[in-house]
């Protein structure tokens, strides 16, 4: 596996081979708000309710605990029927020492498209003044668009809601991109008090850990719950996509919906690792400033391990200056991701979310989005996602870690899989899946797969691909490297073949070639650095398609040979 050590600041020392890669080597502008008008459910708050319980409406938003009685936002709404409300059903076992066995009571609130006709109000939020955009009124049906829509779940930070401040904004911010929206208040002080802010709270931390993880696990079942809920509301149903479910997390919103995806958990303060509840219909999620844990005690596990059964695509917006979520956790987790994977660091953000971030998070939230849900309304959108490196103006954002892994193989496609030997520093790539298993399993030595991969075709390629064959060769020469070459380009391959000193092999696979330097748009260009190892007969290429990793190469002394092949996503 390949883990990358860079920072921003060496990333941004290191433009000249971005400037030249063709995969995450644009600069592209801002999106503005989507097309679409949007409406929200009743989320209304009875002012008599609120006064008589005495304590801020924020303070049932978040679930605290006040006069030694449970604040919930279920005991203030002025429309119950009509606001969407669930129960999350949580299993017997200790992992769940207050709540096992029991029904909980949640409160959500999905924000839609919304014709243009719809001319309900907005509803002021008490207390904070914002905005619930053309709230659903009581005892009607929400008004959405015609059509159906992706479905995003959006899992606010720790001791939030939806509701509070910015995050209600985010919320309509992507519904007015296309989508329908919902979040559950997930309400966390109901099961542990300790605060992000507040991790210096040792002493709680240790007595009550179970408490914590307990509030942890919680998040995960209510996400669940809200789809199950909301694939079943008369009123939602029907413009829902079920097959393009997504994420978006903030803070601990990031780690509930990687937990989702199948990210095991620290359970204890040994870190141990537990499995989570897995909803396998999210097919992607961003996280925003995600929570990945603290130094001495990692979100998943012992180093991060427990991501690596996670094999859905997740992409993290991360502030430098974080030190609720430090940065360096979020690398270790990204890297080790299962699935596609990206890093965009934010310089010098903090633990938070403001609206001068708003064009930089969501110019990558919709891309990546609509990229991996196969958004029909946004076809270009993987094509745009393949060449984005930052976003003009806003913070100081630069994507600092990417690796795609190829969609499903279809029409003959193969995976053409990397492997790294330590002992050498070689890499070596085979196309053939009954050689991949072989060299996996050890027959070739102690060669282990990097997870980098990208498509061809063995044989008989498509005839409208526009493929060439590529010529594989051996380090053939008495002395000389334990090392394979690969080339598509038909004069360089005749080349190798007459002027000795490698050994041909014979058709490796097929793929589109490369003589201008870059790809096509829609197509993800795999680039070719070598190791400067003729001096001392070790010669070794390593060919991928993620240019953050590329990097990494080129800084640990290779050369860039620039891109070589161009593969479908």
């Amino acid at each position: 596996m390949t883990i990358l050590k860079h920072s921003l600041a060496a990333l941004i020392a290191c433009t000249a081979f971005s400037a030249a890669a063709s995969n995450h080597d644009r600069t592209v502008n801002p999106i503005g708000t989507g097309a679409h008008r949007v409406a929200c459910s009743n989320v209304a708050q009875d002012p008599a309710l609120i006064a008589q319980y005495g304590t801020p409406p924020e303070d049932f938003w978040e679930g605290k605990p006040a006069n030694g009685q449970l604040r919930y936002i279920s005991q203030i709404l002025a429309s119950p029927t009509t606001a969407v409300r669930f129960d999350v059903v949580v299993p017997n076992g200790g992992q769940f020492p207050q709540y096992g066995g029991t029904a909980v009571p949640h409160v959500g609130i999905v924000c839609f498209p919304t014709p243009a006709t719809n001319t309900d109000p907005d509803y002021v939020l008490p207390q904070t003044g914002d905005r619930v955009p053309h709230m659903q009124p009581a005892s009607t049906a929400p008004k959405l668009a015609p059509g159906r829509f992706p479905f995003i779940v959006f899992s606010h930070g720790l001791g939030g809601s939806p509701i509070s401040p910015n995050y209600i904004d985010a919320m309509v911010e992507l519904a007015s991109h296309g989508y329908v929206v919902g979040a559950a208040f997930h309400g966390d002080a109901r099961f542990s008090r300790i605060r992000l802010e507040n991790l210096d709270d040792v002493t709680f931390l240790l007595t009550r850990f179970d408490e914590f993880v307990e509030m942890e696990l919680m998040r995960p079942l209510a996400i669940s719950a809200l789809i199950d809920h909301l694939l079943a509301h008369p009123g939602f149903a029907s413009a829902i996509d079920a097959s393009r479910i997504g994420g978006f997390g903030i803070s601990l919103g990031g780690q509930a919906l990687a937990n989702t995806m199948g990210a095991k958990l620290s359970q204890s303060l040994s870190r141990a690792c537990r499995d989570t509840h897995k909803d396998p219909r999210i097919r992607a999620t961003v996280g925003l400033v995600p929570y990945m844990g603290q130094s001495f005690m990692p979100a998943f596990c012992d180093d991060q391990q427990g991501v690596e059964s996670m094999t859905n695509p997740y992409m993290a917006i991360a502030g430098t200056a974080d030190t609720t979520a430090p940065i360096g956790l979020t690398r270790e987790a990204v890297n080790r991701f299962g699935g596609s994977r990206y890093l965009v660091e934010l310089e010098g953000v903090q633990h938070e979310y403001r609206q001068d971030m708003r064009a930089d998070v969501f110019t990558w939230t919709v891309a990546f989005l609509n990229a991996y849900l196969g958004v029909e309304s946004d076809p270009t959108a993987m094509a745009r996602l393949i060449r984005m490196l930052t976003v003009t103006g806003g913070t100081g954002d630069m994507l600092t870690i990417d690796r795609h892994v190829p969609f499903a193989l279809t029409n003959g496609e193969t995976l053409v899989v990397e492997f790294y030997h330590p002992g050498l520093d070689h890499y070596f790539i085979t196309g053939n899946p009954a050689e991949a298993e072989w060299v996996r399993g050890g027959g070739a030595g102690a060669w282990e797969a990097t997870g980098s991969t990208f498509k061809a075709w063995l044989t008989s390629p498509p005839a409208d691909a526009g493929t060439s064959p590529v010529c594989r060769f051996y380090g053939a020469y008495a002395g000389g490297p334990n090392s394979h070459f690969y080339t598509a380009n038909a004069a360089e391959c005749a080349w190798l073949r007459v002027v000795g000193g490698w050994w041909y092999e014979g058709t490796a696979f097929h793929i589109r070639p490369d003589a201008s330097g870059a790809c096509p748009d829609g197509l993800i260009a795999v680039d070719r650095a070598y190791n400067n190892g003729f001096v001392r007969n070790d010669s070794n290429h390593r060919f991928t398609t993620s240019a953050s990793e590329m990097r990494e190469t080129i800084r640990d002394g290779w050369s860039p040979n620039g891109t070589v092949m161009c593969s479908r996503p």
